[in-house]
């Protein structure tokens, strides 16, 4: 089998095609409708999705946008990060971060930067066998 693609999913269609897996990370969208509609306004922030396809079928995805701050300087922040349950272990988690430490680089920025939850442990162990480092805690409150 051919190593699968890593490509944007720029229009609604692909968009919509990577709802299934999105949905394990975020299950709280029940349909692609209320996905899009969700993205609209981080799309409009300058959101992308980088995705890793076997043919039409993504198999894992990385939602990305650039950002600026007094903390980080340019910075690439990945909102989203998730590789199909069936998939994992196979290496697409580590080749779609490749590929955005590649397009951070090309637009000027200095980290790669994301949260977890700190109850995800393995996903804190994905991280730091591709080289990141927990350097925060995020803190949050309800308004």
């Amino acid at each position: 089998m051919d190593q699968p693609a890593i490509r944007h999913a720029d229009s609604d269609a692909d968009l919509q095609a990577c709802f299934d897996v999105m949905r394990q990370l975020r299950p709280r969208l029940h349909t692609a409708e209320q996905m899009l509609a969700a993205l609209a306004p981080q799309r409009a922030q300058g959101y992308r999705l980088l995705v890793c396809w076997q043919g039409s079928r993504p198999l894992a995805l990385a939602g990305y946008r650039k950002l600026d701050n007094l903390i980080h300087g340019s910075f690439l922040y990945v909102d989203d990060l998730v590789t199909c349950s069936s998939e994992r272990g196979l290496g697409h988690g580590a080749r779609l971060l490749a590929a955005l430490r590649g397009i951070g680089a090309e637009r000027g920025c200095g980290q790669l930067v994301l949260d977890t939850a700190l109850s995800n442990e393995g996903a804190q162990r994905f991280y730091r066998r591709v080289g990141m480092e927990a350097c925060a805690l995020h803190f949050r409150q309800q308004m």
